[in-house]
């Protein structure tokens, strides 16, 4: 009888309610288990209800399930607000929303130099590889024709190896050095002889190309980790007051910038467009019910970590069980919104990529001629927006069915 309730709730709710009620579902049993702990009343009610038998207990247990998806949806409304609320959108005081953002605005200004910075040196380094390739070469082909070698190692390259294993960074004045060292040896000495100095003075030639490349390849990495900051955490100089509020920024800049297209006026048409590419579409809606799901469990924990905080000290002397509360109610709140900020992340690259890939095949449903090139776009949306928001008449072409 059981699983048959079971299979009908699940007929009648949706995925998105069914997994969205489970928070509020957790978070009850864990407010139980506290009452349970500190009432007696409360255990005697509960050894009742498991007293019943299977039938009655099913029946009760169906309706509990009920009433926590009745209370699901209801909070699902609110889970917009809820969400604005951790983006900062609701501080209702400038002052307050201008003290949390600065932060912000002083990390994007060290990104956004130590991403310059970073662009700086990969290209200095670029040059430098290949400036440095043809005068080793040069001097290579030189020291072949001496029939010579009296190579010693340096202790200096032997250390750039070294901190090559270490996985340290290596800078363009100690590469110079080296490059410029070893052109001198190699000019006046032959690698190529069948002789231990020979042979190493070839060995340290290649070991200096391979950490030219080693520096190069840390220099990219760092260029890409600051752009991958600059672009998945903020959305240009808009600076939010919360750092889930600068990821929820992004998708409607980047689709401004590159295409002038206003994302909240066309979202609700364009998802209609991608709603066509089922597996698209269902990685969205996987994205975005993951992302709600967090958002729930921030605020259930914050609200359960509250409510005994303050109760526990006046209700009881559980202070083991007060310690625990308090210890793991903000560490779960910080887990909770660090994996909230990923999710989110990746929410809005699905958003962006649902605008690259679905917007032209919106102008075809709304039968408008594709444009012919990159600045026409941005002027038929602007155009379209014009019309939609500010009720602008100026006419444009139709494409017939």
């Amino acid at each position: 009888m059981f699983g048959t309730l079971l299979d009908k709730l699940q007929s009648i709710f949706s995925k998105s309610l069914v997994i969205g009620s489970i928070p509020l579902l957790a978070f009850l049993v864990l407010h139980g288990l506290v009452i349970y702990h500190i009432s007696d009343a409360f255990r005697a009610r509960v050894q009742w209800y498991f007293g019943l038998g299977t039938g009655k207990t099913a029946e009760l247990t169906m309706v509990l399930l009920l009433g926590v998806a009745v209370i699901s949806y209801v909070l699902s409304t609110l889970s917009v607000f809820l969400r604005e609320v951790i983006e900062g959108k609701h501080l209702h005081f400038a002052w307050l929303e201008d003290a949390l953002s600065q932060r912000y605005r002083e990390r994007l200004a060290v990104v956004e130099e130590n991403l310059a910075a970073a662009r700086r040196f990969r290209r200095n380094l670029r040059s430098f590889q290949e400036a440095s390739t043809n005068l080793m070469g040069k001097a290579y082909r030189t020291g072949q024709t001496t029939k010579v070698c009296t190579y010693q190692r340096r202790p200096q390259l032997t250390a750039l190896i070294d901190s090559r294993a270490a996985n340290q960074d290596i800078t363009l004045a100690q590469l110079e050095g080296e490059v410029n060292a070893i052109a001198t040896i190699l000019g006046t000495n032959s690698p190529e002889l069948d002789t231990d100095p020979s042979k190493n003075l070839d060995a340290d030639y290649v070991a200096l190309l391979g950490l030219i490349g080693y520096a190069l390849d840390k220099a990219d990495a760092e260029y890409v980790r600051y752009l991958t900051e600059s672009q998945f955490d903020y959305a240009g100089h808009d600076v939010a007051p919360t750092k889930m509020g600068n990821i929820s920024k992004i998708a409607p800049y980047y689709a401004s910038s590159r295409y002038s297209m206003n994302i909240d006026i066309f979202w609700t048409r364009l998802q209609k467009v991608a709603q066509a590419d089922t597996n698209f579409y269902a990685s969205l809606q996987d994205a975005k019910m993951q992302l709600d799901f967090l958002v729930s469990l921030i605020w259930h924990t914050l609200g359960f970590t509250l409510v005994w905080a303050i109760l526990l000290p006046l209700l009881t002397e559980a202070k083991y069980l007060y310690a625990i509360i308090v210890v793991s109610g903000p560490l779960s709140l910080w887990i909770w919104y660090l994996i909230a900020l990923q999710n989110y992340r990746a929410f809005s690259d699905l958003l962006r990529s649902s605008v690259d890939l679905y917007r032209l095949d919106l102008l075809k449903t709304l039968r408008i001629p594709l444009p012919a090139n990159a600045e026409q776009e941005r002027l038929v949306w602007e155009m379209l927006e014009r019309r939609v928001v500010y009720d602008d008449h100026s006419n444009f072409l139709l494409q017939s069915s």
